[in-house]
C-alpha cells in the first residue's frame, strides 16, 4: 500500500506542469547495457534505453488515459494508437517496437484498455487475493505446518508477480500468468480442504 502511494505521489510529481519532460533522454546516449554497475549507473541518468522505452511508452499511456478515463480504448488496442499519443521527447531507437509488445505497466495497461473502472475492478481482486490469502493462512491449523507454509508461498509468490506488473504487461504471459492462475487454484483448494475438516470435526 505505503509503496502504491509513494509511487503515485512520485507519477503525480514528475506529470505536474509537465515536469518529466526534464527527465528526456539523449536519444545517441541511451543504450542497452549488459553489466549490473554500468546498467545501474544509467538507469539513474536517464540513460538506459530499457527504462527511457517505458517512460517513452508510459507517457503516450498517460495520454490516452486522459482522453479516455472512464471506456478505455479497448483490449489489445496500447499498440494502435499510443504512438498518435507519445511524447518525441522520449523517443529511443527502440521506439520502432516491431515486436508489438506493450505499456510494460499492466496496471497502466488496465486502465488504457479498460478506463479506470476496469482498473479499479483489478485491483480489488489482487488485494482481495491477498486479503482472503491471509484469512486462509489464519484458519489453517498450527499443526498443519506444511499447508501453512504453501499459503505463504503462495502470498509471497503474488506479491511478487503484482511487483514486477508495474514494469511488464505479465499476466497474459504464459511464464507468469500461469503461476497467478496456479497460485489462485492451490488458495482455493487450501481454503477447501480447511472447511472440510471442520465440517468432518462438526459431524465428530
Amino acid at each position: 500500500g505505503a509503496a502504491m502511494v509513494l509511487a503515485m505521489l512520485g507519477i503525480m510529481y514528475v506529470l505536474n506542469n509537465n515536469k518529466y519532460i526534464d527527465y528526456a533522454p539523449d536519444y545517441h546516449k541511451a543504450i542497452s547495457h549488459y553489466e549490473f554497475d554500468d546498467l545501474m549507473s544509467a538507469t539513474t541518468k536517464f540513460e538506459d534505453v530499457s527504462t527511457m522505452e517505458r517512460v517513452y511508452r508510459w507517457v503516450a499511456g498517460y495520454h490516452m488515459l486522459d482522453e479516455r478515463p472512464v471506456t478505455g480504448f479497448g483490449p489489445g488496442n496500447f499498440y494502435n494508437f499510443y504512438k498518435g499519443h507519445a511524447v518525441g521527447l522520449f523517443r529511443t531507437y527502440v521506439s520502432n517496437n516491431i515486436d508489438k509488445s506493450g505499456v510494460h505497466n499492466y496496471y497502466l495497461m488496465t486502465a488504457i484498455e479498460q478506463g479506470f473502472v476496469g482498473l479499479i475492478i483489478f485491483l480489488i481482486f489482487a488485494f482481495g487475493i491477498l486479503i482472503k490469502g491471509e484469512q486462509i493462512y489464519h484458519q489453517t491449523k498450527p499443526e498443519n505446518k506444511m499447508r501453512r507454509n504453501l499459503v505463504m508461498a503462495i502470498l509471497l509468490s503474488m506479491i511478487i508477480i503484482y511487483a514486477f506488473l508495474l514494469i511488464n504487461d505479465l499476466l497474459e504471459a504464459a511464464k507468469v500468468g500461469s503461476f497467478f492462475f496456479i497460485n489462485l487454484a492451490l488458495l482455493i483448494n487450501v481454503d477447501l480442504m480447511n472447511k472440510n475438516e471442520i465440517e468432518i470435526e462438526h459431524q465428530a
